[in-house]
């Protein structure tokens, strides 16, 4: 059944996803949720000019300084064509945004963030469930801190764990080390190797960055899917 206006119905609706093209961009998912006050709309696009600096605001208070990368690279790089910013909002406030790195037939996932004000609203699975949806016929990668029981942040590793599987994402085997300590990589859409992670993450930084990064394989296990 086609939903013509969510407001007129009294089940909530989690997932309406509008097809459309939207100056010549891949289309944009929008969501509606009935949360007992009424319907609240949220839609997944990429990231337009009036929305840049709620974005960087995010960004700044998302993420430490040691873990950011200077914001005019990410905005270059948007720009170049080489990375997307894809921006979730409701009723016009940026709710959260999403940074990815396509590469052959693989994306990498740079950075996932949700507003302090938002959250708990389920906006980051949204994020992640539209983008892969939009690449489905790709597989989709991301890096998170290795699970270490002596980590200071022991909890906070574990529960983002859980977060990404529970949004269909998988251990890809493959374990890295870098300046920001030991990390695991996680995939949706098929499994990869070290070899190829290096390969994206080359690009994603460029040969220097890469080379001052130190990153590098130390531990590889193939995970039958």
């Amino acid at each position: 059944k086609t939903f013509q206006n969510p407001l007129d119905y009294p089940v909530t609706v989690q997932f309406i996803i509008v097809h459309a093209e939207r100056n010549n961009k891949r289309f944009a998912g929008v969501f509606a949720d009935r949360n007992g006050k009424g319907v609240f709309i949220m839609e997944i696009k990429r990231i337009c000019q009036s929305q840049w600096n709620d974005v960087k605001n995010i960004y700044m208070e998302a993420f430490p300084k040691s873990e950011r990368k200077p914001f005019f690279f990410l905005k270059r790089a948007v720009q170049k064509g080489k990375s997307e910013i894809w921006v979730a909002s409701q009723s016009d406030v940026v709710a959260g945004f999403i940074v990815l790195i396509p590469y052959h037939d693989m994306v990498l996932v740079e950075y996932l963030a949700v507003s302090n004000q938002i959250r708990s609203k389920g906006t980051g699975s949204k994020i992640l469930g539209e983008i892969c949806r939009q690449y489905d016929d790709k597989r989709i990668l991301l890096l998170i801190e290795k699970i270490d029981e002596t980590a200071n942040n022991l909890e906070q590793r574990i529960a983002r764990k859980r977060f990404y599987l529970k949004n269909g994402f998988e251990s890809s085997g493959v374990l890295m080390q870098g300046v920001s300590g030991d990390m695991e990589i996680l995939c949706h859409g098929g499994s990869i190797s070290g070899d190829e992670f290096i390969a994206v993450q080359t690009y994603a930084l460029g040969r220097i960055l890469f080379g001052l990064s130190k990153t590098k394989v130390i531990a590889e296990t193939d995970i039958k899917k």
